[in-house]
């Protein structure tokens, strides 16, 4: 009977076992991903990374010292930022080449898989993942708010994450095979759109003449592409004469001048200068993509000088 007692004691004991696998436990802890300033109009794609880390905690003896942890992360691909009902669009990746999406098997995407080992000394470990971060690219109409700098986020956790661990001596379970969840964990993306333009401008040539009895009309183009929201003003210098109110050609090598004047509109009232000395500064609002702005330019009748090829270089600045 000693005999027979003995053997169902230790049978009770194997079958116990498993039920001590509750002490082992995994948690994670996500930092948050900021990419810093992003300028839509620039048209690249925008990388930066942050990490989860995992750690593993078992009891001081175990049978199953290995853990297969998998890291869900919810919603549709590729994510978006927001402010109010703007959108920055980006996505959250596995790998540096931004090739393989950091996913769910509850949405049928791939998550994030790691193993842990208990150490040979002590009770837990601790394990980092990078996640990489890719703004996507050629979003130029993203918008700025309020002419500012404009911050656009979003969160993650309660049902959008979970940390998924299956523990094991030999024969790791799959991350579809896990579908009980271990917890969630919390973290936020962020990006600051920020306000910024180029500028272009073509040549403005009157063409040639003989005399300048009559005036000469000609114009060119200023393209201006600045960031959705955000208010721009774009001033022309003086040229050669650094006088706005009075700007002159002068002939090439020398002894003459050709007077004209640059204008913001086609009615030939409002002149186009820095907004000094009666002149005005062309201004508009981005939109994201080009916009062409029209510089109408004038050679008045006046005393012609000798014959020669008269030229100006005008600086435009554009200020936001």
């Amino acid at each position: 009977m000693r005999r027979i007692m003995f053997l169902v004691f230790v049978v009770a004991l194997a079958l116990g076992v498993p039920e001590r696998a509750s002490a082992q436990s995994c948690a994670a802890v996500a930092t948050a991903i900021n990419f810093g300033s992003v300028s839509p109009i620039s048209g690249a794609a925008v990388a930066t990374t942050g990490s989860v880390s995992v750690t593993c905690t078992w009891p001081a003896v175990t049978l199953v010292p290995n853990a297969q942890v998998c890291l869900n992360l919810g919603g549709t691909s590729p994510r978006s930022m927001t402010n109010g009902t703007n959108q920055l669009q980006y996505d959250l990746y596995q790998d540096a080449g931004h090739s393989l999406a950091w996913g769910s098997i509850y949405s049928g995407t791939t998550p994030i898989s790691l193993t842990l080992v208990k150490p040979l000394v002590g009770t837990s470990t601790t394990q980092a993942v990078t996640i990489y971060g890719q703004v996507s690219a050629n979003q130029p109409t993203v918008p700025t708010i309020g002419n500012a700098s404009t911050v656009y986020t979003q969160g993650f956790g309660g049902t959008q994450t979970s940390i998924n661990a299956g523990f094991y001596l030999l024969g790791a379970p799959t991350c579809a095979s896990l579908t009980a969840s271990g917890g969630t964990f919390v973290f936020s993306t962020s990006a600051t759109v920020v306000n910024n333009c180029n500028i272009s401008a073509t040549n403005l040539n009157f063409g040639a003449a003989g005399l300048l009895s009559s005036a000469l009309k000609a114009t060119a183009s200023i393209t201006a592409q600045c960031t959705s929201g955000d208010a721009y003003r774009i001033a022309l210098n003086g040229g050669t004469t650094a006088n706005v109110a009075a700007r002159q050609m002068a002939r090439t090598g020398g002894g003459g001048a050709v007077n004209y004047q640059l204008y913001v509109d086609a009615g030939l009232t409002t002149t186009w200068g820095d907004g000094t000395a009666g002149t005005t500064q062309a201004t508009g609002t981005g939109a994201g993509n080009s916009q062409i702005l029209t510089v109408y330019g004038v050679v008045p009748a006046q005393t012609t000088p000798a014959p020669g090829v008269y030229t100006d270089t005008i600086t435009a600045t554009i200020s936001f």
